[in-house]
This record gives structure tokens, sequence and C-alpha cells, in this order.
């Protein structure tokens, strides 16, 4: 259920977070948090990362809402099996930037952003958007080191079960002709 723990953590982290500077900063203001590193300042984005497709709030809410809902299923499907852990921390991460970034758009009509990188020119952005960025990066180094495992070609490892079965078979068999 740790999938389940971070989706709660990380959209309550990411609403908390913002209600703070929305109800504590005027769009636009700005302040060093952490000196050279990052700043706090407060804007807001009707678009997707880095304001692409501004003001199509809806296009946002119905894509976004058909992802989370996909990746939710693949989640509990991978939960139920218990299996592919890394891959369900990588979903869960996914999932809850992709609900915290829902909730801005369907209560405000935008997206909360304010951690900006003070030593280089990039996007500003949000605790969502961070869960979001480090679940792509689990899933994609996940992906890469199981891709063996994950892209099997199924008629093969088919035939080699089954030969691995009979070979099971035939050597129990034989164990008991040994008794």
């Amino acid at each position: 259920m740790i999938p389940v723990f971070i989706i709660i953590l990380s959209v309550t982290l990411d609403q908390i977070s913002k209600y703070i500077v929305s109800t504590n900063m005027e769009i636009g203001d700005s302040f060093g948090f952490i000196k050279h590193i990052i700043n706090i300042t407060y804007i807001t984005n009707t678009g997707a990362a880095f304001g692409v497709l501004k003001d199509h709030r809806w296009v946002f809410i119905i894509s976004s809402a058909i992802a989370i809902l996909m990746m939710m299923a693949i989640l509990g499907y991978f939960i139920r099996k218990k299996e592919h852990f890394w891959l369900q921390i990588a979903l869960a991460l996914m999932v809850s930037g992709g609900l915290g970034n829902m909730i801005d758009r369907v209560l405000y009509g935008k997206v909360i952003d304010f951690l900006e990188f003070d030593f280089v020119n990039f996007a500003i952005f949000n605790v969502a958007d961070s869960c979001v960025t480090v679940g792509c990066a689990i899933c994609i180094i996940y992906i890469f080191i199981k891709r063996n495992y994950l892209f099997k070609d199924d008629k093969k490892n088919a035939k080699k079960d089954e030969e691995e079965s009979e070979d099971m078979e035939n050597r129990e068999i034989n164990a008991g002709d040994e008794i």
C-alpha cells in the first residue's frame, strides 16, 4: 500500500504548498528560498508545461483524467499482483502529480506554480510537476533495466517454460524410480 500512501502524501503536499504560496504572495512576487539555487516565485499557468496550449483548460482536464485513470488501473493491477515495486512507485508519483494539477485546473482554471531554479533559466514549476518528472524518470530507468524481462518474446518463453516443466516432471519420475 506504499503507492497509495505516496499518492495521498504527494497530493497533500502539493495542495498545501500551493495554498501557502497563493494566500501569502501576490502573483509575480519572488524571494530566494535557498540562495543561488531555488526561488519561490508565484505565477499561474493556464496551459501545459512552458505555457503550451494556453487557455485550453478542458483539453487538459479530459486528457489528464484519461491518463490518470489508465495509470491507476495499471497501478492497481501491479499492486494486486505484488509485482514491479519500482514501477508502482513511478506510477503513484505520476498519478499524484496529475491529480495535483487537475485539482487546480478544476477549482481555479489555472495551475499554481512557484518553484524556480535560480542557477538556470527553466520553467517555474510546483510539487505536482516534480512528482510527474521524478515518476517518469523512475519509470524510464526501471523499463531500461528490466527491458529483457518486460518485453520478452512470449512464444520463446512459453516454449522454454514448457521445456522446463517437462524437465522437472522427468526428474520427479526418475527420482521416484530410484526409491
